[in-house]
């Protein structure tokens, strides 16, 4: 992982943005990513992803609902993307790697989010 998202997670935890033990997670989830998608774990390629992760999983943590950002038009992009290679699956070990670990299960509408994050992640892998 690069110094710069290194310190977007540094920041949260300080900040109090996130718990640290959900930012810890995440950071695991970056390397872990960084080897399954083969993609640097830097700003660019994993910024907005860690973001939305850290914010996630805080939100479920606090027992908050995401809120109006969620629409319908979110789920159908996410589902289109159900089937490109591996986003699925990985999408899948994050949120099973939560509930395990951290006792935190996504809400359908988080996943969405996260596989449209997990689908921007490959496509900017991809152009590098």
């Amino acid at each position: 992982m690069e110094a710069d998202l290194e310190q977007r997670l540094t920041v949260f935890e300080r900040e109090g943005l996130a718990a640290p033990q959900i930012v810890a997670f995440v950071r695991e989830i970056v390397s872990w990513l960084e080897q399954e998608a083969q993609c640097k774990g830097d700003e660019e390629h994993m910024g907005p992803l860690v973001s939305h992760l850290l914010l996630a999983l805080e939100r479920v943590r606090r027992g908050e609902e995401l809120g109006s950002a969620w629409s319908p038009l979110v789920q159908q992009e996410a589902s289109a993307l159900r089937t490109l290679p591996h986003l699925q699956d990985w999408a899948e070990a994050i949120r099973e790697q939560a509930r395990q670990r951290l006792g935190l299960s996504l809400p359908p509408e988080e996943e969405d989010f996260l596989l449209l994050h997990l689908g921007a992640l490959l496509l900017r892998g991809q152009e590098t």
